[in-house]
């Protein structure tokens, strides 16, 4: 428990190391996303941030240490516990086509978010298509309603996955590479959307993204994970304003650093 004065962390990683094969990936993460807030997690290509979203999800788990939720170990609790902290949860997952971002491809745009509200919730048919017009609107698809996922762009599949999340209105929203496949001014309006989102509903939200644009837009809290392990976390202007030399280079997009094209 947070003792006075401490926020509570909605999301907890202590220790996390995973193993492929020879390969670790996760080296002993130690991440905490506080509650009611936007964490963004920065990093590299090939740092472990999708890893260690999948960890949270629950789509593998760790070979040592451990993630909590809600101050909930996930490896001691029982799958009905698990489920039920599921069901606060939305997720954006990082994809490629034909699985964009977890995306339905059998279902059109409008189905894909109305299916996630009918199972989540037990809604009348009326009140799921506001919801899903509504969610489509904010997220400029609402033309795009009939449409199937193989005929959109991959930032508009990324769009409708985000427009899915947010109709849940989960308590925990995670999105897994945010700025993939969206142009510049469509990721900004994004990033206001999810912060008016955030401050009107006071969920907590973990957010990846390559884009420092985008991260300072949205951040409250960052924390920086490269070859395996988080660097450096703490509030956003203090962390953005690190003279730590990786993060210097990911804020300036600098050439000259710790990260170089023979990086994975």
């Amino acid at each position: 428990m947070p003792t006075e004065g401490q926020q509570q962390a909605a999301i907890e990683l202590s220790g996390v190391v995973k193993r492929f094969g020879r390969s670790e990936i996760l080296r002993g993460v130690d991440l905490t996303v506080p509650e009611g807030e936007i964490t963004v997690l920065l990093g590299p290509s090939g740092a472990g941030k999708t890893v260690t979203i999948s960890h949270i999800v629950g789509l593998i788990h760790p070979d040592r240490g451990t993630v909590r939720l809600e101050g909930q170990d996930l490896a001691r609790i029982s799958d009905e516990r698990l489920n039920a902290l599921r069901q606060r949860m939305a997720v954006v997952l990082q994809g490629t086509l034909p699985f964009t971002c977890g995306l339905f491809f059998s279902l059109n745009v409008y189905e894909n978010v109305a299916f996630a509200l009918r199972q989540r919730n037990r809604w009348s048919e009326a009140r799921v298509h506001e919801a899903t017009m509504t969610q489509l609107e904010m997220v400029g698809l609402r033309d795009r309603a009939e449409a199937m996922p193989d005929q959109l762009s991959a930032g508009m599949c990324k769009r409708v996955a985000i427009a899915r999340a947010l109709a849940l209105e989960a308590r925990i929203v995670i999105v897994d590479d945010f700025d993939s496949g969206i142009d510049g001014v469509r990721l900004s309006l994004l990033c206001e959307m999810l912060a008016d989102v955030q401050a009107e509903s006071g969920a907590t939200f973990l957010v990846t993204t390559h884009n420092m644009s985008a991260a300072r837009r949205l951040a409250d809290h960052v924390a920086v994970i490269d070859d395996g392990r988080v660097v450096s976390a703490g509030p956003a202007g203090e962390v953005l304003g690190s003279e730590e030399p990786l993060v210097r280079q990911l804020v300036t997009g600098a050439t000259s650093g710790p990260i170089t094209l023979r990086d994975v």
